[in-house]
């Protein structure tokens, strides 16, 4: 039996927390354009655009869409997905529907978009010190950043970090993403055809202005030993976007072998530095084992999802790990198939988030205690379910009111099963009941309950919000 009580105490310490490591966030970030898909949206567009061509809607299929070049190609993929319940990433080749975006799809709200920046405001928001690098930094980006975050901005031969307020280019481009909402249970009309959405999700429209590079700038690269020198913690996202051929004229070899030069120059002046990398599938899958591996050479800190943990585990051959998670997902398969990616990446962390849980491996020896590394994954489920239950980014005032949320009966099901299935595995696998935490030979395996919050104001970002918060409180 889990006593709740005294993982209720954990929980109770663990609000307690402060962040103390400086933190660094790059490198996408963008504007969301955020829209609920309603019956009566989708009435009032077709009552007041007459150009859309209603058949091309209803006989056009999502599969057979490579890039949105038109208000049909939209509306097809929105019809498939809401009928399916499905999610959907695809990009807008076509810049001239924004305007037309902007005039139909009326109540749009702006928020900040991309892991980087979602990253650095939570940081700023939970009181630490938070620097981000973005490629392109317009006014209208720059007024979604929480006050505290600052960005590294080079005056003369120098580097020093500064505001992001103060940073701002006039001459860089915006890069908008809509994301289109719906609901369970929501009837939506294309033309002749209505269907109902299965269950709630989203579709993304993402845009890629040609100065959305997702690495350091030429002027920049020569300062990077002395930014890494100011900063503990940092927190790299955007390498999936890495094509064959990139619209800075790199090659695929030639992103990824500077990738991972820069990652070097700023652990230069601090090799204590501390990298993690938030998994996003890539759009050219084939790319993506040689991708991570490159990258996973200096990044030793890898966050993953439930599902996303099944491509990457077929993409490395682990076909078995891959199918027992396929079969029954639990913890157990998970921290099977989580170790396989471990132990193939070389990484010293890995952490699988899933609804109501945290799965995370760590390598041995490591530097921090478990004990500590525990209550860090519970501040981090504290801070995600304030951000689940009242939209924005958590801050620290806030945190006490998340111990009088349960931890989820799901979560203290799967460390009671997880406990179960290793009892022939380790002689003291019951340990985890009272510690969550194991050790086994050459990693130590650590299962987290965390909350699940009912009807939650926001979704977006939650995995970067979990696993940044959680791998900059270790270091408390």
């Amino acid at each position: 039996m889990v006593d709740k009580n005294l993982w209720r105490g954990y929980l109770q310490e663990a609000c307690q927390r402060q962040i103390r490591s400086r933190v660094f966030a790059a490198f996408n970030t963008n504007i969301d354009a955020v829209v609920h898909i309603t019956g009566t949206l989708m009435e009032d567009i077709k009552a007041r655009d007459t150009s859309i061509s209603w058949e091309k809607v209803t006989g056009g299929k999502a599969e057979e869409i490579t890039a949105v070049r038109s208000k049909e190609d939209l509306l097809v993929i929105l019809k498939d997905c809401l009928a399916g319940g499905k999610s959907f990433h695809i990009v807008l080749e076509e810049l001239s529907l924004l305007d037309w975006l902007d005039e139909y799809f009326t109540g749009a709200r702006e928020n900040m978009g991309g892991q980087a920046g979602i990253i650095a405001n939570q940081m700023a928001s939970l009181g630490a010190t938070s620097v981000v690098y973005t490629p392109l930094l317009s006014a209208k980006q720059a007024k979604l950043f929480a006050d505290g975050v600052a960005t590294p901005v080079l005056t003369g031969d120098d580097i020093e970090i500064l505001p992001v307020s103060q940073a701002a280019r006039s001459e860089d481009e915006t890069k908008i993403n809509w994301i289109f909402e719906y609901a369970k249970g929501e009837a939506v009309a294309f033309g002749d055809d209505t269907v109902t959405t299965p269950r709630a999700n989203r579709v993304i429209l993402a845009t890629r202005p040609q100065g959305s590079i997702m690495s350091f700038d030429q002027k920049t690269i020569p300062h990077l030993p002395k930014l890494g020198e100011n900063i503990d913690i940092a927190f790299m996202a955007g390498y999936h976007y890495a094509e064959p051929m990139n619209s800075c004229g790199r090659t695929f070899d030639e992103f990824v072998e500077d990738s991972v030069q820069q990652l070097q120059s700023l652990k230069k002046q601090n090799p204590d530095l501390m990298f993690h990398f938030e998994y996003v599938p890539m759009k050219r899958p084939e790319l993506e084992p040689e991708m991570l591996t490159a990258i996973c050479q200096e990044i030793k800190s890898f966050g993953i999802n439930e599902n996303e943990v099944k491509r990457v585990l077929r993409e490395f051959g682990y076909e078995s790990q891959m199918q027992a998670i396929e079969d029954d997902e639990n913890a157990y398969t998970l921290y099977k198939g989580a170790l396989a990616l471990f132990r193939h990446m070389k990484l010293n962390r890995l952490h699988l988030h899933n609804l109501g849980y945290y799965v995370v491996i760590l390598s041995k020896p490591y530097p921090v205690s478990m004990e500590d590394v525990r209550q860090s994954c519970l501040y981090a489920s504290a801070v995600n379910a304030m951000k689940a239950k009242y939209g924005g980014y958590a801050k620290t005032a806030q945190l006490q009111e998340a111990v009088e949320l349960a931890l989820s009966d799901v979560g203290f099901k799967q460390l009671a099963a997880l406990a179960e299935g290793l009892k022939g595995e380790h002689p003291q696998a019951s340990d985890l009941l009272t510690e969550g935490y194991l050790e086994f030979d050459d990693h130590y395996l650590l299962l987290t309950p965390a909350h699940i919050v009912a009807n939650p104001v926001s979704t977006v970002g939650m995995g970067d919000t979990i696993s940044s918060s959680s791998y900059a409180t270790e270091r408390h």
